[in-house]
């Protein structure tokens, strides 16, 4: 058996998570700055024991329309990514992506969110793929510190 041979049968038995958030957050979280988005990153990968892959690519909006910031890790499993906009009428929201072919729990992401941006209202989707089976999505909704998931 080749080496390809052996990397194609540790692929097969990979399961693929992609979870997205969107979330109004607290009127109070007002940006993100590149020190802010590492910390943010940092406790993410430790809680859900993933590591990075590179720097942190981090901007702040050109697009005064739509004033915030964004950031993307590569990690050892895949990527997160992040962007915060600041409206000027305090309702303040962020769009997250964790994708990864390393199984994390969803509970313990949600709760890094909400400690770091204080979640006011949210939805997401949780997509469950694996190689050989039939995709697999919940719908995750929230308020306040809870969390939802139905079929």
């Amino acid at each position: 058996m080749n080496a390809i041979q052996e990397e194609k049968i540790k692929m097969d038995g990979l399961i693929h998570l992609h979870l997205t958030v969107n979330a109004r957050i607290s009127p109070k979280f007002s940006e993100l700055p590149k020190d802010a988005a590492q910390q943010f990153v940092n406790e993410l990968l430790r809680t859900v024991g993933m590591k990075p892959l590179g720097q942190l690519q981090w901007a702040d909006a050109v697009d005064l329309d739509f004033p915030g910031q964004s950031m993307v890790q590569m990690i050892t499993t895949s990527h997160c990514s992040l962007h915060f906009f600041a409206h000027t009428d305090g309702t303040n929201e962020i769009y997250f992506d964790l994708y990864s072919c390393k199984p994390f729990d969803t509970n313990k992401v949600i709760d890094v969110l909400d400690k770091k941006f204080g979640l006011e209202e949210w939805h997401g989707v949780l997509y469950h793929r694996a190689t050989g089976s039939a995709p697999k999505v919940k719908t995750l909704t929230g308020e306040k510190n809870s969390l939802v998931m139905r079929a």
